[in-house]
């Protein structure tokens, strides 16, 4: 039976919510230090407490004249609090998560360097969100590009310990609560949101009309069509690898690469991999508009990609009412698709003896004498 939205539980419907460390986080790494937030939003209570601290003591200072304040210039911030239930981990017990929206993508942000400075005391970081060790590492839910700092900083150094704190929950629960955090931040890319909703479907066995209702700004098609994008970047790397930037690729360049699979013969798009993999070994990349190009992707190919006419939606009818045989049993429908617009659903007679094609038809006639006024 395939689950729907109200039988899908997560820790933001109430049965375990994410752990504060995840919750007070901001929605992405990137957004720690994004130059649109205001300073205020930067910085931890005990952070603002000392900062109001300073400035009242420089404002008493000044009111009495003493200009011999240079003992408060190499004051520092204080360590981000200690959190319940938080532990130390060191660095070479950190890893990735298999369903991280990121993995596979950038490992730094614009705020990179800053956070490497920060990250030579690792006490001054927050806690990472960690999963409990499997394969003698602990999966990362949040804080990946504070690893990949510490990384950095400590290169030859995997013992530092780090400061981590456990999800509270299951990692199907996990994979939830990322998915929302990336369907509700601009900070992650249209590709790596595709990602989560993969993980999302994969991991918790939902369908696409689940998600859909469980995210009412994302229709049925364009989760549909962001699912087909992470799949075939799943299925297909090499063809995200020779991009400049993979993890920023548009929903349309993995939709192209669907199309693509379908029109060529299984020869010809296996040469293309092939291409894709030796573009990718000597670090050439390409826009996702260059990309066909580069690849040497016949023209006709493209145009025949580009022209191939788009499927037809399907026409959902208003009310349907069965039309019966002479044994009672439905043979066709009568449906509604507007004020004046009905249409009669005929059954496949392929199927159908002679006995019932006959059954049906005359049905289908009396329902259409009916429909002009002619029998009652």
């Amino acid at each position: 039976m395939t689950a729907t939205a109200k039988d899908f539980q997560t820790p933001a419907d109430n049965i375990v919510e994410p752990d504060v460390a995840l919750q007070s986080a901001p929605a992405s790494e990137n957004a720690a230090l994004d130059t649109s937030t205001t300073e205020a939003t930067l910085l931890t209570p005990r952070q603002q407490a000392f900062a109001l601290g300073q400035a009242e003591a420089m404002i008493a200072t000044d009111a009495t004249g003493d200009t011999d304040v240079e003992d408060h210039f190499d004051d520092t911030f204080a360590s981000p609090p200690a959190m319940t239930g938080e532990f130390r981990v060191p660095l070479s017990k950190l890893g990735e998560w298999s369903y991280h929206p990121r993995l596979g993508s950038r490992e730094q942000g614009a705020h990179f360097h800053a956070l490497s400075l920060t990250a030579a005391e690792p006490d001054d970081l927050r806690p990472i969100v960690i999963l409990p060790e499997a394969d003698g590492v602990h999966p990362i839910v949040d804080g990946r590009f504070l690893w990949y700092a510490l990384k950095a900083e400590h290169a030859g150094n995997e013992d530092v310990e780090v400061r981590c704190i456990l999800f509270a929950g299951t990692e199907a629960q996990a994979v939830a609560a990322v998915c929302d955090t990336a369907l509700g931040t601009i900070e992650a890319s249209a590709m790596e949101k595709a990602q989560a909703l993969h993980n999302l479907q994969r991991v918790n066995r939902i369908s696409q009309r689940a998600i859909a209702e469980r995210y009412p700004r994302l229709t049925k098609d364009k989760v549909s069509n962001m699912l087909i994008a992470a799949r075939m970047r799943e299925a297909y790397p090499m063809l995200f690898d020779v991009l400049t930037d993979p993890d920023q690729a548009p929903i349309s360049y993995g939709n192209d690469v669907l199309t693509l699979r379908k029109a060529l013969p299984s020869d010809e798009f296996e040469a293309i991999l092939d291409r894709a993999r030796d573009l990718a070994a000597n670090g050439d990349r390409c826009k996702p508009s260059e990309a066909f190009a580069a690849l040497q992707v016949e023209h006709s190919d493209e145009q025949d990609i580009a022209s191939k006419p788009a499927k037809p939606k399907p026409v959902v009818p208003l009310t349907s009412e069965p039309i019966f045989g002479d044994d009672d049993a439905p043979v066709a429908a009568y449906e509604r698709l507007a004020d004046n617009a009905d249409r009669i659903r005929l059954p496949d007679a392929s199927t159908m003896t002679l006995a019932e094609r006959q059954a049906a038809a005359e049905a289908c006639i009396a329902q259409v004498r009916r429909h002009f006024g002619l029998d009652q």
